[in-house]
């Protein structure tokens, strides 16, 4: 469990789970002779990653950001996604010594299937919510683009479940940046999808942001190495670009939504280059 303090806030990395997809598709226009240099693909020419969750502890408040890819595939889309069953959410909360029921907010950074089937389980033929207390947040627009399949990455969506979760729990429609608790906001992103967003965390003088898909891990600093699957791919260039320049000036903690070998780090700008480096953390 990797722990960081800011302040009176504690953050927590939770193991949201682990699969794998194509790396032709993760680094797009990026030849394989270069990005298997920094991810080995398996015989199907997969890459590993994570879906890196964060909790964060602020006051009465547990805040979970995004909730993985959940526990509810079949044997084939296992075998499909490379899904490491022994990796889940519920495992991770439970080494945190946090109850589902405890937590108060959930926001997503989109409705994406790695990132919303965490917030459902399966009971027989029923899926009920695993925070049932918690409100639960996203865009307004990355909402109604989810419901209506208007996205050309529809099959990223579960338009079903996403009206399953919104009778059981409360929703809030968030639009554009806004406060979700003294210290927390949300701010758009775009690129990934069009109302896609990041959240930043201001604490005991420092920053901790998570974009989420804008730069999904650590060797996306990279100007060109971007995700095919980027629905917008010249605003993911231009605002990664920016968002790393901000973040290596003004010294934030970034963390990573599926990088699978470091959860967060700080980033150095060295001319138009951007590489990760480590910071103090409580173990």
């Amino acid at each position: 469990m990797r722990r960081l303090r800011l302040g009176e806030v504690e953050a927590l990395h939770l193991q949201g789970g682990r699969f794998r997809l194509d790396g032709g598709t993760m680094f797009g226009v990026v030849p394989k002779a270069l990005w298997q240099k920094e991810c080995s693909p398996d015989p199907k020419n997969r890459v590993d990653l994570a879906c890196n969750c964060l909790l964060l502890k602020m006051g009465s408040e547990l805040i979970l950001l995004d909730t993985g890819i959940g526990e509810r595939f079949s044997e084939r889309e296992q075998a499909m996604y490379g899904i490491d069953p022994t990796q889940t959410l519920r495992a991770s909360l439970a080494a945190a010594d946090c109850a589902p029921t405890d937590i108060t907010q959930v926001a997503f950074t989109h409705l994406h299937f790695d990132h919303f089937c965490g917030s459902l389980l399966a009971k027989g033929d029923e899926l009920t919510p695993l925070f049932p207390n918690a409100v639960h947040l996203v865009q307004r627009g990355e909402w109604a683009d989810a419901i209506a399949g208007r996205s050309t990455m529809k099959s990223s969506y579960r338009p079903d479940e996403f009206r399953t979760l919104a009778r059981q729990v409360e929703f809030r429609m968030l639009d554009g940046s806004e406060i979700l608790t003294p210290g927390l906001e949300s701010f758009i992103t775009g690129g990934h999808t069009q109302w896609h967003q990041g959240f930043r965390l201001q604490a005991g003088g420092q920053t901790l942001v998570y974009p989420g898909e804008l730069i999904p891990t650590r060797n996306h600093l990279r100007p060109y190495w971007n995700m095919a699957y980027d629905m917008f791919p010249h605003q993911t260039l231009t605002d990664k670009n920016a968002f790393s320049a901000q973040a290596a000036a003004e010294r934030w903690i970034v963390a990573w939504d599926h990088d699978s070998t470091s959860p967060w780090n700080r980033i150095k700008q060295d001319g138009d280059k951007f590489t990760s480096i480590d910071i103090e953390e409580d173990v």
